[in-house]
């Protein structure tokens, strides 16, 4: 099950790392077109916020696999194999899992009330539809947890066996 939730997230992670390249030309294109033109779109800043939104909370999940989100490291690498864990696991139980499931539920309520709405984006004159764009931060919050709880399992697994779950010590 935890090989199962680290394909998926790694899945999702290099599948959003492709909307990076779309990102960089669609703002190139807009900036060509603003400063060498004198034609700035209407659409850009929308199309910039929601790839942009996406790419960041979409791979999160991924980022977290990969042991790559900020940590403050002073006193963590100083640490055994299972004292890592320990500090691992008290950082899930009280920060990591009341965060994301709190994310998880206020952001579906948030999805859900755009779609209830059919909500459109009143930042531009474009105003694109943005209500699957909102429901992104559950989707991927969801996906985070998931992530979380398999790294956590692993760290459990440290603690009682002395090495990690998946064969490494």
């Amino acid at each position: 099950m935890l090989g199962l939730i680290d394909r998926i997230n790694a899945w999702v992670g290099k599948g959003v790392a492709w909307l990076v390249p779309v990102l960089i030309l669609e703002l190139v294109y807009d900036t060509a077109a603003r400063y060498l033109f004198n034609a700035p779109t209407q659409w850009s800043y929308d199309i910039s916020y929601m790839l942009y939104g996406t790419i960041f909370l979409a791979a999160a999940a991924y980022t977290l696999q990969k042991d790559k989100h900020v940590r403050i490291e002073l006193f963590y690498d100083r640490f055994s194999p299972r004292g890592k864990a320990l500090m691992d696991c008290l950082g899930y139980l009280v920060f990591f899992f009341p965060a994301l499931l709190a994310l998880i539920y206020y952001g579906t309520l948030f999805a859900w009330k755009s779609w209830v709405l059919l909500e459109t984006g009143s930042e531009s004159m474009w105003q694109p539809p943005i209500y699957p764009f909102k429901t992104v931060l559950p989707l991927a919050s969801f996906l985070l947890l998931l992530q979380g709880l398999a790294l956590f399992i692993r760290s459990v697994h440290t603690i009682l066996q002395g090495e990690r779950a998946d064969g490494q010590s």
